[in-house]
């Protein structure tokens, strides 16, 4: 049940979430109903019975959005609170929202990008599946003015749902989906606190890594697949 609540949540903000008509398939996207849950890499994996994924051998990056959580502490709190890691979750600046947009944006790209099944087209064309990522609920653990006061440590700089849409270009019908809510901390670290006081570079290099950690699940998800599919 919780699980199936999991899904529907996802399906809801999805549903609800501004999307940029940049290239959009050929028709309204449609699909979301017919998925069915399978075993998969992520958390949450939702498939369409009928899908075939020898059809496609490319991958379009389509209507990415991100959506951060409103509020928080926007104070860095005691320095003895700060330096445990408890304080917050932080509100976080427009000037840090565009660049946590970029830097996951292209860590996803690059990742994808290192298939040897797949190739990262930037034009919509046959054989197409269109990506459509989204990073819901951000929130971040790191304090304002992060390295100028006290030393930080974090276990994760923040927390976010991150969804993966795969749909066929031609027809605009939901192939799969995928979702997951995850610490942002690089892969393997297990909630572990990090030994090093936190800076602007350690956070920005975790969420890079965090990305591409996602995006790697996803591509030896649709190579396995496809590997799958194949015999």
């Amino acid at each position: 049940m919780r699980n199936a609540v999991f899904f529907f949540l996802v399906a809801f903000l999805i549903a609800g979430l501004p999307f940029a008509q940049e290239a959009p398939p050929a028709k309204e996207v449609t699909g979301a109903d017919d998925l069915v849950k399978e075993k998969g890499q992520f958390q949450e994996t939702w498939v369409r019975p009928d899908a075939d994924i020898t059809r496609y051998s490319k991958l379009y990056l389509w209507n990415a959005v991100f959506q951060f959580r409103e509020g928080g502490e926007k104070g860095t709190g005691t320095s003895i609170g700060m330096s445990r890691g408890d304080q917050g979750p932080y509100a976080v600046r427009e000037e840090d929202q565009e660049r946590f947009k970029q830097v996951v944006g292209d860590a996803v790209v690059k990742e994808l990008a290192r298939s040897k099944k797949f190739e990262v087209v930037d034009q919509v064309g046959a054989g197409t599946l269109l990506v459509r990522g989204a990073v819901l609920d951000i929130v971040s653990n790191v304090p304002p003015n992060v390295g100028r006061s006290a030393n930080i440590y974090l276990a994760a700089v923040g927390e976010a749902t991150i969804v993966f849409e795969l749909i066929d270009a031609e027809t605009g019908v939901i192939q799969a989906r995928a979702a997951e809510r995850r610490s942002i901390q690089p892969p393997g670290q297990l909630h572990q606190v990090n030994s090093a006081p936190t800076n602007s570079a350690t956070v920005w290099n975790d969420v890079e890594r965090w990305a591409r950690g996602e995006a790697q699940v996803l591509r030896q998800a649709l190579e396995k697949a496809l590997k799958k599919a194949e015999k």
